[in-house]
């Protein structure tokens, strides 16, 4: 593999990311930093913090908070978050647990050690994002740490996002590797504010809720997950991202000078806090957790024929929770009793869409039949003319494999893609193409594209009147392209092309996924996370989709 150009290729992945020009990256490449090489230790014994760095994240990514405790008299070690060999990361506690191995490694490697004089008896902990977590069951293991402080970690994890992730985080709690209210370690959680933004949770477990040592908490409340990392306030991306991290960055150092150091200054610092309106020192506040989820069954069937329907959308609308109907015209669909007063809508290509109050599903139970009118419309006669026509490809063409997203096992009905700008009414869609840069799926699974118009800057309706479904094999990689031209599909102005996960033919492992380069100079990448939720567009990257068209 060919590594060279990767430092310029992140650099720029987070200036896009947080919607900033390309080259502002370049900021970040030349950021003067407060390290040196080849200085001699200073004299003494300091207190050590361990780092726990993020999902797939090493020291770069917080080196000011980690410089700020260094120049404050500690040895800070940084343990990156990169899972076992061959460095595939996941949220699987075998993964979660390797970096809290090799946090223990370097706790015994630092024992041994001449060259730096460490105060092994006063160790604190700094997790960041799933860091915290390994943070926390560092903690557990080694009951001699004196201080844990978590930046928004995911030692608290709020159930009903994603139902994967809610089985791994389920099997770490049930391993007992966390213990909360068995440590004495003294705890200070930070959290961001839209944590809750994407979906409603079902349950929790809070950390900070369970654990019975001192302990603190701040929420800032218009903070993004993203601004607990110190790359957002060097780009100066918002006002907002400047001031959380300096806050986070001082009470770090704060709360580690009172437990490491025996200094004063924490408490009164924490209490002014308590008078900023922007920051909470409670945590969320909810009122509908721990609804038991109910099975619901049933199958999508033509009115008319009475034949099962394919590849029918059914789920809450504007919320993660849908799936998608099987070759049967057959679905399951999960969903908690405090969804009783929200809709569900099923929609299908060719058919005329229908919704029901959840609760209506409830009443009915056992096997749902929902019938759907075919939707029959008619089409403008288009004529095309060969001659003269240029093509042309429109587009991401990125074949990276530094940098990716994709779809995991449990996310039927999810969807990805990209806006095609259309430069020329009317243009012909030759191809849809797109590069496989890893499968790790171990069964056949079946893609459904979709291209929606806009209105208002947001994808409004499906143009097409017939599925198109893709198949992809299991492990396959690599360019695919789809021959368009039979279905006559013509595009009068900007549209949106998306890949929907359709379909599963066989069984699917957990921690499997598929996954499809980035491309930097992109107008973003637009996600619906299940059947009937919001589609969102995600700045920066987009996933590398494009079309060959004629105009």
């Amino acid at each position: 593999e060919d590594y060279s150009g990767f430092t310029e290729e992140l650099a720029g992945f987070f200036a896009a990311g947080f919607g900033l020009p390309v080259e502002s990256a370049q900021q970040l490449l030349n950021v003067e930093t407060d390290s040196y090489k080849n200085l001699l230790p200073a004299p003494g014994k300091f207190p050590l913090i361990i780092y726990m760095a993020g999902f797939n994240g090493m020291g770069f990514e917080n080196f000011r908070i980690l410089e700020n405790l260094a120049k404050n008299g500690y040895v800070v070690v940084s343990i990156s978050s990169i899972g076992r060999y061959p460095g595939d990361m996941t949220t699987q506690k075998a993964d979660m647990l390797e970096q809290v191995y090799d946090a223990e490694f370097a706790l015994r490697a630092l024992r041994g050690q001449t060259d730096l004089s460490i105060n092994l008896k006063n160790v604190g902990v700094l997790g960041c994002s799933w860091g915290g977590m390994g943070a926390a069951v560092l903690v557990d293991r080694n009951p001699a740490l004196k201080a844990l402080v978590s930046l928004d970690g995911s030692e608290t994890h709020y159930f009903g996002g994603s139902e994967l992730e809610d089985d791994y985080l389920n099997e770490i709690y049930g391993a007992g590797l966390v213990r909360p209210e068995k440590t004495d370690c003294p705890y200070l959680y930070m959290e961001s504010g839209n944590r809750l933004d994407d979906f409603t949770p079902t349950g929790e477990y809070h950390y900070f809720k369970k654990i019975s040592s001192p302990k603190y908490y701040l929420r800032f409340i218009e903070g993004k997950h993203e601004d607990f990392l110190c790359i957002p306030s060097i780009l100066q991306v918002s006002e907002q991202s400047v001031s959380v991290h300096a806050v986070i960055n001082e009470s770090s150092l704060l709360f580690f000078n009172r437990y490491l150091k025996n200094e004063e200054g924490f408490v009164t610092h924490y209490d002014r806090l308590s008078t900023n309106n922007d920051i909470a020192q409670k945590p969320f506040k909810t009122n509908h957790w721990g609804a038991e989820k109910s099975i619901l069954t049933g199958e999508v069937l033509d009115v008319k024929t009475r034949a099962p329907i394919s590849y029918v959308n059914i789920g809450v609308l504007n919320k993660n929770y849908g799936t998608v109907s099987g070759e049967n015209g057959s679905f399951e669909l999960r969903l908690g009793k405090d969804y009783a007063n929200d809709t569900i809508r099923v929609s299908a290509i060719g058919f005329k869409s229908r919704s029901f109050l959840v609760q209506d599903f409830f009443d009915r139970g056992g096997n749902i039949q929902i019938e759907l009118e075919e939707e029959i419309t008619e089409l403008e006669d288009i004529v095309i003319r060969a001659e003269g026509l240029k093509s042309k490809v429109l587009g991401n063409k990125a074949r990276s494999k530094f940098l990716g997203t994709g779809f995991f096992y449990d996310q039927l009905g999810a969807e990805m893609g990209i806006k095609i700008n259309i430069r020329k009414a009317p243009t012909y869609i030759n191809t849809f193409n797109f590069y496989i840069s890893y499968n790790r799926l171990s069964a056949d699974v079946l893609f459904r594209l979709n291209i929606y118009n806009i209105k208002n800057g947001k994808p409004f309706e499906n143009i097409l009147n017939q599925n198109i479904i893709v198949p992809i094999s299991a492990k396959q990689t690599g360019p695919v392209s789809i021959d368009l031209k039979a279905y006559d599909i013509v595009l009068k102005g900007n549209a949106i092309i998306t890949l929907e996960w359709a379909g599963t033919q066989g069984e699917l492992k957990k921690g499997e996924g598929i996954y499809f380069p980035l491309g930097l100079v992109t107008g973003g990448t637009y996600v619906r996370y299940s059947s009937q939720g919001k589609m969102k567009k995600k700045r920066g990257f987009g996933v590398g989709f494009n079309v060959n068209v004629r105009y």
